[in-house]
């Protein structure tokens, strides 16, 4: 029989040492400590959960969304939104047509010859000029009188006047005389500061 190696080891009972020994070729280990821990181990791994690993007909499920979804975006887009197909529908009637535009602006223009020719003195009227409808007023005329002012005097009725702040006109040495002026009253008149005679005109536009 060969010489075999006798392998001790220290009995942590009686504190000495003793032969290792195999029974049947197998090492026996009688640590309580030791095979608690691996019966705790065994109970663990075979509690593990392995529902969740992927498996091959997992792997097949989402190779098909994968490929549904890739289908879906390489696809067009569809709105099935009626509101939305509706209002797009009218948008594109609405650019589709032609711009209707027009270059033409009425303008609406009146005069009204408040003194023909007249002989006034101080004090008097002219007749009334009808501004109504207008934005802006002129006024012009000549005068044989070229020493005394001209009041524009207005109203919101036609009845009542009133002279229209600082808005006199003085005529120039050859007797004429102009002013422009908004018009946001109904009426205006002319009165004058001397005798002569005067043919004024107003005109309005709106």
């Amino acid at each position: 029989m060969p010489n075999v190696g006798l392998i001790h080891i220290l009995d942590s009972t009686s504190n000495k040492p003793r032969p290792l020994t195999l029974a049947s070729g197998v090492l026996s280990v009688n640590d309580s400590n030791a095979r608690s821990s691996l019966a705790s181990l065994d109970s663990k791994i075979t509690a593990c959960d392995t529902s969740s690993l992927a498996t091959s007909s997992l792997q097949s499920a989402g190779n098909s969304s994968l490929s549904s979804i890739q289908g879906s975006l390489s696809g067009t887009l569809s709105v099935s939104d009626s509101a939305a197909q509706s209002s797009l529908s009218a948008i594109d009637s609405k650019l589709g047509g032609t711009i209707a535009t027009s270059t033409t602006l009425a303008v609406s223009k009146s005069h009204t010859s408040v003194s023909s020719a007249s002989s006034v003195s101080n004090g008097d009227l002219s007749s009334a000029h009808n501004c109504t409808n207008h934005r802006k007023c002129a006024i012009y005329g000549q005068t044989t009188d070229t020493s005394n002012n001209i009041e524009i005097h207005v109203s919101s009725d036609g009845s009542t006047y009133y002279k229209y702040g600082s808005s006199s006109m003085y005529p120039a040495s050859d007797g004429s005389f102009s002013a422009a002026i908004d018009s946001p009253f109904t009426h205006i008149k002319l009165k004058y500061g001397g005798s002569g005679t005067v043919t004024a005109i107003i005109s309005g536009v709106d």
